[in-house]
């Protein structure tokens, strides 16, 4: 058998370890597939940018405001890739909701779609555009609270 020179044990630790290195990479990137959205950021950036979000501007110069945030939870054997939040708002002369669905990101904002946005209607919200495949599902509901200056799940 040949002897191993200290360039072969030099050579061997640098494989090893770049073989480690590119495995704890892999490992990471699978481990951020299952990242689930923090509410609390969800609430703070929409609460935040309703106004550029929104698929209609507010009347008559006013700022739009949200009032209330619904989290689905799918049933435990619905398969969901990602988060889905209606979100209610008005401007102080009309009400909309839109339903969007949530997902990380490598950069600072969530990304994000629009899937349905609605008004209101007799019994409730009514689809104007787009849809509502998760319509019935469990929610979990948020609304500001005054006096604690925060958002409460209400529910």
């Amino acid at each position: 058998m040949k002897n191993i020179t200290r360039t072969d044990l030099v050579l061997i630790t640098f494989v090893i370890a770049f073989v480690v290195f590119v495995g704890l990479l892999v490992f990471r990137e699978a481990r951020r597939d299952n990242f689930v959205l923090n509410r609390d950021d969800v609430i703070k950036f929409f609460a935040e940018k309703i106004n550029e979000v929104s698929p209609e501007p507010a009347v008559v110069g006013g700022k739009w405001m949200v009032t209330r945030f619904r989290f689905v939870n799918p049933e435990r054997n619905q398969r969901v890739d990602t988060d889905a939040v209606y979100i209610e708002y008005k401007d102080g002369h009309i009400a909309r909701a839109f339903l969007l669905t949530v997902a990380p990101s490598a950069g600072a904002e969530p990304e994000y779609k629009i899937i349905g946005f609605f008004e209101p209607g007799p019994l409730g919200y009514k689809l104007i555009f787009g849809e509502d495949p998760l319509k019935g599902q469990p929610q979990e509901i948020y609304e500001y609270n005054e006096t604690a200056r925060s958002w409460i799940k209400v529910n």
